[in-house]
């Protein structure tokens, strides 16, 4: 119970940061919310689940600022690890992919991978349900903010439920705004993609 406070803070921090420092962001986020909780309520799992907007923000979240962004080391098994390329690593290599580089991998994520845009996790227009599918199947592979394969946090549907439940109570309730909108907050990687600043003012909701 006491696993996933660091990494869990961090995302949480990392997504008002970023969605605060976009006001268009911020406001259909906030307008979606609103729309759909009550103040001063916990917002239930599944309807902050049911929120696409809010779940563009979350996933953005995760892929541009993972709590762990360092990375996560794996052994290749007895008989070594083919690539698609036909290059083999030989049995009893360490191997691994660290989260926040695939998470900017303009080739899965295209050329504004670098960006803060949850609009991407959207259906787009034009676009019809199979390749939308396609395209989050896709992406979902490259998702690998808990890591990946039978080793994968354990924390991550503890850690998920903190986050789909106290954001949407907090921006249903609150009037949230940094108080400098100029403020450039403090990062650092090791293991952990710790952050630190943020500072905001929460106000009970005026309307």
């Amino acid at each position: 119970m006491i696993a996933g406070a660091d990494t869990t803070a961090i995302t949480m921090r990392a997504l008002f940061y970023f969605s605060l420092k976009n006001p268009r962001v911020y406001q259909k986020l906030q307008a979606e919310v609103r729309s759909h909780c009550e103040a001063f309520q916990p917002v239930p799992h599944a309807k902050a689940r049911s929120l696409p907007y809010l779940d563009g923000v979350v996933r953005e979240t995760l892929r541009y600022h993972p709590a762990v962004s360092m990375i996560m080391e794996r052994i290749v098994p007895e008989g070594g690890l083919t690539l698609p390329d036909g290059s083999v690593v030989p049995a009893g290599s360490f191997v691994g992919m660290n989260p926040y580089i695939v998470g900017r991998n303009k080739g899965i994520f295209g050329e504004d991978a670098d960006e803060f845009n949850p609009d991407r996790w959207l259906q787009k227009k034009g676009e019809t349900d199979e390749q939308y599918k396609e395209r989050m199947t896709l992406w979902n592979t490259a998702h690998l903010t808990f890591g990946g394969g039978s080793r994968i946090c354990l924390g991550r549907n503890l850690s998920l439920m903190e986050v789909w439940k106290v954001v949407p109570t907090l921006i249903a309730t609150f009037d949230i705004a940094l108080v400098d909108p100029e403020e450039k907050w403090w990062t650092c990687s090791r293991w952990f993609y710790r952050n630190r600043g943020v500072v905001c003012t929460l106000k009970p909701r005026s309307d």
